[in-house]
């Protein structure tokens, strides 16, 4: 092959990476903003009682929000030989929740759905090694479910001592992902103004309370204290995350 020749192959290759290049260009801003329209529509799917005409405009917000990241990273990589199954199963699961939702029926079955996609995301990134300070708070809701829920609806004479040695176990795990949280670096792309960072750091310091008010009351083993504090790690938390969501398309209907 002579040097023109070479050239001219070595231009075309070039030419032919830009489209993969551009679109990993904005694959993370891109992954915030699908998260911004999943939050509302995952959220509103786990009320009880179902709402279901404000679910099916969540719902079909997301699946617009998702159309448009589909057709721009489906190509996005990044060396990840999982990416496009991955991102088919994902569409297949927004696709099956959208069609329960839209039916207003067996909501507890689109929330799992829903859930599955989220747990999908995560992990992708996970093996991309991308920064995501999203994931991390989503990391330290299972262990922080997981005490709500021993405790929940009892009351300190109810909360036997087998349910205080679980909460006091996962709450080493809930702490340790917690600690993960607060040490995090919260990039531009998720606090772009002063006020957004102020309004985090709030959230995250009543979340920070609610544990620190947990290992008070495990300490002093008082059990009345215990079902208080572990029932309130939740508020907090939820406030937290959907922060992160954007209603804007909702509220204009």
């Amino acid at each position: 092959m002579n040097a023109n020749a070479a050239k001219t192959w070595l231009c075309l290759f070039v030419f032919m990476l830009l489209p993969i290049a551009a679109s990993a260009a904005g694959l993370k801003e891109d992954m915030v903003a699908l998260d911004r329209a999943f939050i509302p529509a995952f959220g509103i799917a786990n009320r009880t009682p179902p709402q279901p005409e404000e679910a099916k405009r969540a719902m079909d917000a997301f699946s617009a929000q998702w159309a448009g990241f589909k057709q721009q990273h489906m190509a996005t990589k990044g060396g990840d030989p999982q990416w496009q199954s991955d991102l088919e199963q994902i569409d297949r699961l927004i696709g099956a929740a959208g069609r329960v939702i839209g039916s207003g029926k067996d909501f507890a079955k689109a929330r799992e759905q829903l859930k599955a996609v989220r747990v999908a995301f995560l992990e992708l990134r996970e093996r991309m090694k991308m920064p995501y300070f999203l994931d991390d708070v989503v990391r330290f809701h299972d262990p922080m479910e997981a005490i709500h829920l021993i405790a929940r609806g009892k009351t300190g004479e109810q909360l036997t001592a087998a349910d205080v040695a679980k909460i006091t176990s996962t709450f080493s795990e809930a702490d340790q992902r917690w600690a993960t949280v607060q040490g995090a670096k919260i990039d531009a792309v998720f606090a772009p103004t002063a006020e957004r960072r102020d309004r985090l750091n709030k959230l995250i310091a009543n979340e920070t309370r609610a544990m620190a008010d947990l290992q008070r009351d495990l300490a002093a083993g008082d059990r009345e204290a215990i079902a208080k504090s572990a029932q309130g790690l939740r508020g907090p938390f939820s406030a937290l995350y959907s922060s992160f969501g954007d209603r804007s398309a909702l509220d204009k209907n």
